[in-house]
C-alpha cells in the first residue's frame, strides 16, 4: 500500500476567512467545531456550505435561547 498525498482544500484567503467564520459560528452555537469543519471541508469550502452551517448554527442558538426543538 502506498501513501497518497492529498492537497489541503484551503488555498485562498477567502477560503481561510470562510473557514474561520464557520469555526466561530460553531463555537458560538455549541456545535462540535471539528465535525463542523470536517463537513465544511468535505463540501469543498464553498459559500453554500458556509450558509448551510450558519443556518444550522442560527437554529441551534434560537433553540438554546427560546427553547424548542433543534
Amino acid at each position: 500500500m502506498s501513501a497518497h498525498v492529498l492537497p489541503f482544500p484551503i488555498q485562498t484567503p477567502s477560503q481561510v476567512y470562510l473557514l474561520q467564520s464557520v469555526r466561530a459560528a460553531a463555537t458560538r452555537s455549541g456545535l462540535d467545531v471539528n465535525e463542523t469543519v470536517r463537513e465544511f471541508v468535505a463540501a469543498g469550502c464553498t459559500k453554500e456550505a458556509q450558509n448551510r452551517i450558519w443556518e444550522r448554527a442560527r437554529r441551534r442558538r434560537m433553540a438554546l435561547i427560546y427553547g424548542g426543538v433543534e
